[in-house]
């Protein structure tokens, strides 16, 4: 009587966990199925650069890197590039990105909304977003940025365009960098990692307790369907 109550107890236990966690399960299947087939580069979109680089000659600007690194001592890094056909030089700084005019040393408050298209156009050839795609819509964000943007990039101007993927540049009105990068399958990306982790806010607790919660339901689930398995092993052999 007591072995047939064991083995009750098992097969029930194994039973209804299972039953109780068959919609997470074959959600982490079908999610974790989506993160393997698809290629992570492209899901992050390393394919949206710029075609070309550009070359510029130092002894054609007229404010020297000098004379950059005497103002700025504590920069990270100083780049050149050209926006809207006109030379400028990006700081890299601790916490932000600065712009100065490379012709006259001047500090480029916000970036216009036809620089940030130019910067956008140079991202448009045929192993990025298409040369056919154009632009739906451009927003200048200060606050309030969408979940798929972090705030701290703020201010940004917003570029959609109306490919078939719904490709969307993020550009700094301070720095003229590309800070984010969307279309839509990394935001089914984004929506798959959220119920995978099993974090519905942000996707971004992964120690949440629903998770843990979940994990140690299946651990006894299936340490009950080995216990069972065990109990049976006579049938098997």
């Amino acid at each position: 009587m007591r072995s047939f109550k064991i083995k009750l107890s098992a097969h029930q236990l194994h039973r209804w966990l299972m039953l109780l966690l068959a919609i997470p399960i074959s959600i982490w299947a079908l999610t974790g199925s989506y993160f393997v087939l698809m290629d992570l580069g492209y899901i992050r979109s390393d394919h949206i650069k710029a075609a070309e680089v550009d070359y510029l000659a130092a002894g054609v600007l007229g404010y020297s890197i000098k004379e950059v690194y005497q103002r700025y001592p504590e920069a990270e890094a100083i780049s050149l590039k050209v926006l809207s056909q006109r030379s400028y030089y990006q700081l890299k700084l601790k916490g932000e990105t600065l712009l100065i005019d490379a012709s006259n040393g001047k500090l480029v408050d916000l970036l216009s909304k036809q620089q940030a298209i130019a910067i956008a156009r140079r991202l448009q050839h045929q192993q990025s977003i298409s040369p056919a795609a154009k632009l739906l819509q451009i927003t200048f964000i200060s606050e309030d940025p969408p979940s798929e943007l972090a705030k701290r990039h703020l201010p940004v101007w917003k570029i959609e365009f109306d490919d078939s993927v719904s490709s969307t540049l993020y550009i700094s009105a301070k720095g003229g960098e590309v800070v984010t990068r969307r279309h839509d399958y990394w935001r089914l990306f984004d929506l798959f990692w959220k119920w995978h982790i099993m974090d519905y806010d942000d996707g971004e607790a992964i120690d949440n307790k629903l998770l843990l919660t979940t994990a140690l339901i299946s651990i006894i689930a299936v340490a009950a369907g080995l216990l069972l398995v065990w109990q049976r092993r006579r049938r098997y052999l």
